[in-house]
């Protein structure tokens, strides 16, 4: 992996800079000397000024080897150390870095370093291309931190028992991550909506769509699929699978639901069916959108698409349990991520955990 090495960052209010010889004295006397900071640090508090001296020493010459990421934490006009933020591992063969921090106490409570880390989390990702995923820990005991990853919109990702170690010794851990795909821009997602429906804007039916109502395009990362989240539990009598009658009674069924649907399948169209007493009441297309990058990654990318229940079965929940059927089979077919396409019922998605990623009307994309 190629590293830019530690540079000057900027935010609101901090200055996050290199290290110099001078700070050992604002570094004892701010964190590392102090017992409630260092309490579930990974190395001990630090007894001398000395040894704060010794530790900068090799800190400052690291920078010469240009791989070294380690900042020290100031506020904008005071240039005295209060904290420290750093890489702490890499994992070359994930392309994935972990973030440290600690901070002084008289600092704690005011955002400080949520700042400072949704400013690295950035910096890292705009000046490495071949960097994949940033994550940070914290000691189950140490809710505290958590709750900084949280604020600068890391994911949690789950708790891995007695993975880590520190000066209390081996500790149940959880874990943050953000991800490069995590990062997209609207502007990023309008492009990926214009390379998958390209001359979508254009299209009369569009234009002609009445002024006020707006429609919304979902993603779901399918390796973030939890099924379980929604559940219900239906008689013998309901059953789901993929459709194996003749197209035109098929389109019969959708014509029902959406007159202007039906031309839409074809015998080449793959779908999944509700059914009650062996009868169709609910239909889902699995469609392939291709290939696409998201923020530099190259995706697979899938969906249900002209999803619908015949009116006398809606609100019984055999839609949605539909649908979640086919995010499943999208995800062990090895899909990336599954995309809801034009939408306006985003919040009936949303309870499979599908999120909303672009606003559109006839007149063109919403802010």
């Amino acid at each position: 992996m190629n590293t830019i090495g530690t540079k000057t960052i900027e935010t609101e209010r901090l200055v996050l800079r290199r290290y110099v010889i001078k700070d050992a004295e604002d570094m004892f006397n701010n964190w590392t000397s102090d017992p409630e900071v260092t309490k579930f640090l990974s190395w001990p508090t630090h007894t001398s000024l000395d040894f704060t001296k010794d530790l900068l020493a090799k800190w400052v010459t690291f920078y010469d080897e240009g791989r070294t990421y380690n900042w020290g934490i100031t506020l904008k006009g005071e240039d005295h150390v209060i904290g420290n933020i750093a890489v702490v591992e890499r994992d070359e063969r994930t392309c994935s870095y972990e973030i440290g921090y600690v901070l002084s106490k008289r600092y704690w409570g005011r955002g400080i370093m949520p700042e400072a880390l949704k400013a690295v989390i950035r910096y890292l990702f705009e000046g490495e291309s071949d960097l994949m995923r940033v994550y940070a820990t914290h000691d189950l005991r140490n809710p505290k931190s958590g709750r900084v990853m949280q604020k600068a919109s890391m994911h949690f990702d789950g708790i891995l028992r007695g993975s880590k170690k520190n000066v209390l010794g081996i500790h149940d851990t959880a874990y943050y991550s953000v991800l490069r795909t995590d990062l997209v821009t609207q502007k990023q997602y309008e492009d990926l909506f214009l390379e998958i429906h390209p001359g979508f804007f254009e299209r009369d039916y569009i234009r002609n769509i009445p002024a006020g109502e707006v429609a919304s395009e979902q993603l779901l990362r399918l390796q973030e699929f939890e099924p379980e989240r929604y559940e219900k539990h239906f008689p013998d009598n309901v059953t789901f699978g993929y459709y194996e009658g003749g197209l035109e009674e098929l389109r019969e069924i959708v014509g029902k639901v959406i007159p202007h649907w039906p031309q839409i399948f074809n015998e080449n169209s793959r779908v999944y069916c509700g059914y009650v007493d062996g009868k169709v009441v609910s239909f889902c297309m699995i469609e392939d959108f291709g290939e696409h990058e998201i923020n530099g990654v190259k995706c697979r990318i899938g969906g249900p698409g002209c999803v619908g229940t015949l009116e006398e079965y809606r609100s019984r929940g055999i839609g949605l349990t539909m649908v979640k059927h086919v995010t499943q089979i999208l995800r062990e077919e090895l899909y990336d991520y599954s995309y809801i396409h034009y939408t306006y019922e985003p919040q009936w998605y949303a309870k499979l955990g599908y999120k909303t990623v672009l606003r559109w009307s006839g007149r063109g994309f919403e802010d």
